[in-house]
Formats: C-alpha cells, structure tokens, sequence
C-alpha cells in the first residue's frame, strides 16, 4: 500500500482500485467505496461553495458524519468534532469559540441537519474545483479532550500526525484491506472515529450502528462479516455480559484503549473469541499513540505495555521508579486551541506529556499510576487512586472501582472507594478490606466505603467521575459497612 500523504488519501484510492468494494455498512445499507468517494467529493463541494474553513458536525453514529470529515478535509477545511451528548450550555459555548462557517447537527443552531443533510449533498457538484491544496503539514481536525473547568479543552491535528500513525498501526494492527471492522461505539469519540478512519484508509469495511445494544453487537460478530472490534473495555464486557456462554470463531482480532484491560475481562474475550488475538495501547487525544501491550509479548497484565512503534517512552527516574511519562513521536498534536485550565499537553526538547505517571521495568515494559493532580495526600503520604483501584477490581464480584480522596480534618484526604458489584454478586466489605491487606501498604487502605448500583460513563467508555463526585457529595451512595 502506497503510504498517504493526507487523511483522504486511502479512501479515494479504493475508490478507483475496487469502487464495488464495501466501506461502510450502517444496518441495512452498504455503501461501497465509489459512491462513498462521489459523496464525499460533493461534500467537498459544498464547502467549498461556502468558503468554510471550519466544519463542525455534532451527529449520532451514521454514515454522514464520514461523509462529512472526509468531505471537509478534502476541501483543506479544518473538520470540527463535537460530541452530541454534550450539554446545551457547552455545545454552544464551543461554537461559540470555534465559529464554523458549516454546522451540520441535529441542534437548532445546524445550518444543515441530518433530516436535510442527503438533499443538501445532492445538491452540491461534485466536479466543483477546489480552491484549497493541502499540505501534510495543514490542520485537518479540531478534537476535544476533558478538562477541569468544565469547558472541554480542544486540540488541534495536522495530517502527517493521522498519517504517521496509520504507517505504525499497520505494523502494531496488521491492518489491511481485509480488516472487517465492528465499531460499538460513538464516532463522536476520537478511538472510534481514528479506527474507522485508519480502516478506511486501508480499504477495509466499517460496521456501524445508530445506538449501542450489546446484544446486538454479539449478533452482529457472530454474523460472520466483520472480523475486528475496536471498543472501549468497558463496552466489551457490556457486549460479554450480554451473551454469555458465546463463542464466536469469526472474530480474530480486539482492540482495546481508553481505559486498562483488566486481566479477568482479556481473560473472558479469549474465552469468548478463541481465534482472536487481544491487543490493548495505551495512548492520549493529544499524544495518539503511546504503548502496546500483547500477551505473546510477555506484558505483566497490569502494564499498558511496550512503546508502540515510531514512539519513545522516557521517565526520568530509574528504572522501576515512578515519575512523569514523556513520550517523542511524529503522531503528536501540535497544541491546544482557544482557553485551557493550564494543565494537561506539555512539550519540552521534542519530548511531551499529558502529565500521566508511571514507571518503566527494566524491559520497557510501562505501568501507569495515575495523572498529576489526580494524587491523594493521605497524612502526608501519597496515594495514587489507579493503584487501589487495581487491587479492588481484581476482587471477584466487583463490576467497576473508582477510588478518590474526600477532606478530613485529621488526615487532610481519606481514601474512599466506590464500587459497583457484577449482576449475581453481593459485595462484602471484608473480603475488600482483606485484599487491600494483603496487597497495599496501610495509608492506602480506603477508610470511606460506598456502594453504587451502576457508575456512568462518558462517551468514552470512562466512569463519569463528575456524576459519581456529584453522587457522593450530595450522600445518595449505600454505605458499606
């Protein structure tokens, strides 16, 4: 495969090479990759028409939303990704910051919504001269990343960065054209977004739904016509949990990111898809690509694994010690774009860090700890939550952990964990108490102990901790006791 030069590359190239080939499957439509490139090309268009420079699109999972980034990266239009679960007041304060000259949405401030959006393509020619010639060095996308003051903080892409990391998952992924893509999650969220992208840019299929239903998902696996699944571990273990006893063969192939693999749930995927080789990276909006863990690679199961290929990974502590991680690569985000909250994206002599801490062993292999500002002062004594957290999830009969500090007046932080339990279990404090014995040192000890019947979680696949903080100051959590 030739390697691109731009986002784009790839798809229009099928789309000469193989146009009756598939590239997206959205329930009951398949659209192959000629009239998928046509589509986009009057996309393309369209923007041109409207000297847009900034495109946004705040979309439900549907083929549109493809159409529209390749579209708006076709015509050097920077593509706007906005998540459409977002609240009123956020939406429009970042529409207000980012000012597209094109909105695609179901909201009332669209200037195309997804009812009039296939008229509107039509509409446009799709042989329109494009005024714009991208360069790899050129922004293609503006993508959005937490932050603390409520307004989520935006970072801006250029193509070489999405190119780069499409040369070095090719190696890490084995994609090809052959790769059949299930895609549970929201394409509002960067991995599944980046996953179709990198599919289609290989001339791969991407299966796509409007809305998660586990069950479904397994359907769809067992099916036979997809042979990858790129999703968060948390919608995994919703799509195990819906099927259990399965054992789907068609499967070869699991990716998994945006949080850690818990030994118990690659576990259960192996014993759910026995032909399927389970690959979890580590990585950041900002950084793309970080780490890779395989278990043929002799990965301690809770690292994240070995630096991912084109990327060096430095801490500079010795070895087994923790401290900031640093990661050089040519996948990073140029910067953040408009107002931050002052941290997160730092770059120093080529090398940048998100603030994430962890340790390296002595083969390379990266461990995670936590994030700075994330640390729990208890009397005096430092608490990474990750690390109580690890040891509460591996108790059977925990469905999901999230560990965080609370004020005290003696201690200045508690450690107080929060636990959900799995359907058939019934959780006892004692056997959690026992296994932070066995495996913690003492000022780790959680001192707070809560029950949750279900944590929420961001579109992501990550526990919501603004919801759960909310929960637990305003005391609607059980006790345990």
């Amino acid at each position: 495969m030739t390697a691109s030069l731009f986002v784009f590359d790839g798809v229009l190239q099928s789309s000469m090479r193989t146009p009756d080939s598939p590239a997206i499957i959205f329930g009951d439509e398949t659209l192959n990759y000629g009239e998928f490139a046509w589509r986009i090309c009057r996309v393309a268009s369209g923007v041109e028409a409207k000297s847009a420079q900034r495109v946004a699109a705040s979309l439900p999972n549907h083929p549109a939303l493809l159409e529209i980034f390749f579209g708006a990266t076709l015509a050097g239009a920077v593509f706007v990704l906005l998540e459409p679960k977002w609240p009123q007041e956020t939406l429009a304060a970042v529409l207000q910051g980012h000012a597209p000259q094109l909105f695609f949405g179901d909201e009332k401030a669209a200037h195309v919504n997804l009812h009039d959006y296939a008229a509107w393509r039509e509409s446009q020619d799709p042989n329109r001269e494009l005024s714009i010639r991208p360069t790899p060095q050129r922004p293609f996308m503006v993508g959005f990343t937490s932050g603390t003051t409520g307004v989520p903080k935006a970072f801006i892409r250029n193509h070489a960065s999405w190119t780069n990391s499409f040369s070095a998952s090719r190696i890490e992924f084995g994609i090809t054209n052959k790769m059949h893509l299930l895609l549970p999650g929201p394409l509002s969220h960067g991995l599944s977004l980046y996953a179709a992208v990198e599919t289609l840019n290989a001339g791969g299929s991407v299966t796509i739904e409007p809305t998660f239903d586990a069950q479904h998902m397994m359907h769809i696996a067992e099916a036979g016509h997809v042979n990858t699944i790129v999703a968060a571990p948390t919608l995994l273990d919703l799509m195990l949990a819906a099927a259990p006893g399965a054992s789907i063969s068609a499967i070869t192939t699991i990716i998994t990111a945006g949080a850690k693999l818990l030994p118990g749930l690659r576990t259960r995927l192996l014993r759910t898809f026995p032909n399927a080789r389970v690959i979890e990276y580590y990585g950041a909006s900002e950084l793309s690509f970080v780490s890779v863990a395989r278990t043929d690679e002799g990965c301690p199961p809770n690292s994240v694994g070995r630096a991912f290929n084109g990327v060096e990974i430095k801490i500079e502590k010795d070895a087994g010690e923790i401290g900031t991680v640093w990661v050089k690569s040519a996948m990073i985000a140029a910067v953040y774009v408009g107002p931050t909250d002052g941290v997160g994206l730092r770059i120093k002599d080529g090398w940048a860090t998100v603030g994430d801490r962890g340790s390296l062993d002595a083969n390379g292999f990266l461990t995670l700890i936590g994030r700075e500002g994330d640390m729990i002062i208890s009397g005096g004594l430092n608490v990474y939550p990750s690390e109580v957290e690890a040891v509460l999830s591996a108790v059977p009969g925990v469905s999901e952990v999230w560990v965080t500090g609370q004020s005290d007046d003696r201690w200045g932080e508690v450690v107080t964990a929060v636990v959900s339990s799995t359907a058939t279990a019934s959780l006892d404090v004692a056997v959690l108490k026992k296994a932070c014995i066995e495996r913690l040192a003492p000022h780790k000890h959680p001192r707070r102990w809560f029950l949750i019947d279900k944590f929420v979680h961001t579109a992501s696949g990550k526990i919501d901790r603004a919801d759960a903080t909310a929960k637990l100051r305003a005391h609607t959590l059980k006790v345990l006791s």
